[in-house]
């Protein structure tokens, strides 16, 4: 064999080592659930944001801090230190166009944690707890994830749990994937929650939650590491944050990650969004059936009110509402 054959099968060989230690990077890495970009920073809160649709939006209850009364938008605003979003799903069929998960579809409870700073300076967290459903293989993921939205440009640092940060499209992200993979039979029944104290070295803790089966399952807890006069999760209406996303909670339906889209071919589901007013659990206030903040979105999927404070998610066309 000439030198030159010789060089030419080990550089190829490299080649295709590097590809897959790329591909299997890419999925060992916990799904990234980016926000979106808006088109333009720090304005007023407007309802429906301009950047969805009905028709490809992440679909399913969300409070802006905001409502109608009659057509006049009438902002308001509150703090909790916990947020649940509970669903309940009788049958599902998705296809996505994600790469790694064409039959699968997130449930994702998106919450602003507001921090100030002992400097006095505010700072805002996007906190996810997420279920990731296969619809081929009747398997459930839970995943976390925490972006920076102080900032279009800001970088997250200086957070400590089981986690790690990642990099997506030039944007850091902290993200935790339970390590058991759930097999389930519909219903299937899931809360996800998150909470936030300050701890004694006055530094913000978010810890991350589900409940399935009847056992409540703590699987993430990060630290903050910066020192903070007050910590708490924020619903606000009046303006958006300086990124120019929305400061809303949301449990909402998307792809599976990545920016993706799903489409049901069959649904039928439940959502009630809930945060923790004093000692009780109360439904959120007021609510639309479509969010602002995540990247992922859905396809064909109808959301109207069934029952006091409840969402019925199914198959069909989306259009702009409130739910209560």
């Amino acid at each position: 064999m000439h030198k030159l054959e010789t060089i030419m099968i080990i550089v190829t060989t490299a080649l295709i080592v590097l590809y897959f230690v790329h591909v299997a990077s890419m999925q060992s890495a916990p799904p990234a659930f980016p926000p979106v970009r808006p088109p333009s920073t720090h304005m007023q809160v407007t309802l429906p944001p301009s950047w969805y649709s009905g028709s490809q939006a992440p679909v399913g209850v969300t409070d802006y801090g905001a409502y109608y009364s009659g057509s006049a938008e009438i902002p308001y605003e509150y703090s909790t230190n916990e947020f649940m979003g509970n669903f309940t799903i009788y049958t599902a069929s998705f296809t996505s166009n994600s790469k790694f998960y064409p039959h699968s579809f997130s449930i994702q409870l998106n919450v602003v944690l507001n921090y100030t700073k002992t400097s006095g300076q505010s700072a805002y967290l996007w906190v996810q707890d997420v279920a990731v459903i296969n619809t081929a293989t009747n398997q459930m993921n839970i995943v976390d994830n925490i972006w920076n939205l102080t900032s279009s440009k800001s970088v997250l640092k200086g957070l400590s749990g089981n986690g790690k940060v990642y990099t997506y499209q030039g944007q850091n992200y902290y993200a935790y994937q339970y390590p058991s993979t759930i097999s389930f039979t519909y219903p299937l029944q899931v809360s996800l929650f998150v909470t936030v104290s300050i701890n004694s070295q006055k530094y913000p803790v978010i810890n991350f939650y589900f409940v399935y089966g009847g056992k409540v399952v703590q699987y993430d807890s990060v630290v903050v590491k910066v020192p903070v006069s007050s910590a708490a999760f924020y619903v606000e209406g009046y303006t958006t944050l300086p990124s120019g996303l929305y400061e809303d909670a949301e449990l909402v339906t998307g792809g599976p990650g990545g920016g993706s889209n799903a489409s049901p071919s069959a649904y039928k589901a439940y959502y009630t969004l809930q945060y923790l007013n004093g000692t009780k659990l109360v439904s959120v206030p007021h609510a639309f059936d479509y969010g602002a903040d995540t990247a992922e979105t859905v396809t064909g999927m109808a959301d109207t009110t069934s029952g006091p404070y409840t969402a019925y998610l199914y198959p069909g066309a989306e259009s702009w509402s409130a739910l209560w």
